[in-house]
């Protein structure tokens, strides 16, 4: 098993990459919609409204995949916590000897 600070920096690297990754669904969407409101007249317009689609459905998905690391990152968070008030009770046991 890994040490909890390791499993604590690949956790944030991986919301990192996710909130990244979501952003440019986001963006990719807003260039979409922006494209369809200038070439409605001339575009197939249910598969422009399935590729919007699809790319939500992908960020909805990233979005329920980020909760899911946050709230192990809290837990993570937590033990370092526990961890680093056991090791300041150690120490003051050890300097009080």
């Amino acid at each position: 098993m890994q040490p909890i600070q390791t499993q604590y920096e690949s956790i944030i690297e991986e919301e990192v990459t996710l909130t990244q990754r979501i952003s440019l669904c986001k963006d990719s969407i807003d260039i979409l919609l922006e494209y369809i409101s200038r070439h409605a007249d001339s575009i197939h317009i249910l598969t422009a409204e399935d590729i919007v689609t699809t790319i939500h459905a992908m960020a909805q998905n990233l979005d329920t995949e980020l909760l899911h690391v946050r709230f192990e990152k809290g837990i993570l968070e937590h033990k370092l916590h526990e961890l680093q008030l056991q090791a300041n009770l150690h120490s003051a046991t050890v300097q009080s000897s």
